[in-house]
């Protein structure tokens, strides 16, 4: 018989399901208050971004890199990049939301559907927190052994650019194109919508997001088809590792109605790209 008592802080109200989980695992199978949570969040994607660094090469061994990079994608017959790319080249106006999307837009709406999630369905977010911070994992793993640089360095490639003349003049490794996490944490992002909500027409709406973003990365020519494939493996792997840490995890309601969600989930797309911004800078 279950005990009765008070549910843990964030969980909803919604019953326990099982024994309670050794001290040491609770901390992180836990949900935290959603401003820590999204502290955190930018505190993974800040370590990240400096992490990649030491990795960074010169411009012709990264190039070198890409051109076996496509090699490989003819031999596969998914080379479409070129032609996407050259489609998009034609409509500048077009071009230029898609840049936006890509440099600016992307990351407000990660953080803004990870904010969703948390107040949708607490209990089940920590599941989806630890599949995020995963995910750098083994994409950092690949930037690091096969460092490479994007379509749009090699010459004549349709919206073309030529490489920077000093690639560490950011915190930025301009020679990480070799995994997209542009694409694969939304599909991290859809995968955990529709496992929180699996009856919700609006959670497999979610599948649009990668697919949106697939095509930007490709057609802007940030990315080959390749790098979002290697993307989703990490995906897969860090979400299949995140399942077994947390076991079986029974759905809860939303900790907030949805107008208050939808406020949470804007603010968070709003402020939390800033604060990254900022904290980048000072670490420069």
């Amino acid at each position: 018989m279950r005990q009765s008592g008070p549910d843990p802080p964030g969980t909803g109200g919604a019953g326990t399901a099982g024994p309670a989980p050794a001290p040491a695992l609770g901390r992180f199978r836990r949900p935290y208050p959603l401003v820590g949570e999204m502290a955190f969040l930018v505190g993974v994607v800040l370590v990240w971004q400096l992490l990649r660094i030491p990795f960074e090469v010169p411009a012709d061994r990264a190039i070198a890199n890409a051109r076996r990079w496509l090699a490989l994608e003819q031999d596969l017959g998914i080379a479409v990049e070129r032609r996407v790319a050259g489609a998009l080249a034609a409509r500048p106006d077009l071009r230029d939301v898609a840049l936006v999307v890509y440099q600016r837009l992307d990351a407000a709406l990660v953080f803004a559907v990870l904010a969703t999630l948390r107040l949708l369905d607490p209990r089940r977010y920590p599941t989806v927190r630890t599949a995020f911070v995963l995910v750098h994992v083994p994409a950092l793993m690949v930037l690091a052994l096969h460092p490479m640089a994007p379509p749009k360095w090699l010459p004549g490639w349709p919206g073309g650019t030529t490489p920077p003349v000093d690639l560490s003049a950011d915190l930025l490794n301009q020679t990480a194109a070799a995994v997209s996490l542009h694409v694969g944490i939304p599909v991290l992002l859809a995968v955990a919508a529709i496992w929180m909500r699996p009856s919700s027409r609006l959670a497999w709406a979610t599948v649009l997001y990668p697919a949106a973003m697939l095509w930007i990365v490709v057609a802007t020519a940030n990315h080959f088809v390749l790098d979002a494939v290697v993307g989703g493996a990490c995906v897969a792997l860090a979400w299949a590792v995140a399942r077994a840490a947390h076991g079986a995890v029974p759905p809860s309601p939303p900790e907030a109605g949805a107008r208050t969600i939808a406020l949470a989930g804007l603010a968070c797309a709003v402020l939390l790209p800033a604060a990254n911004a900022v904290l980048l800078r000072l670490a420069a």
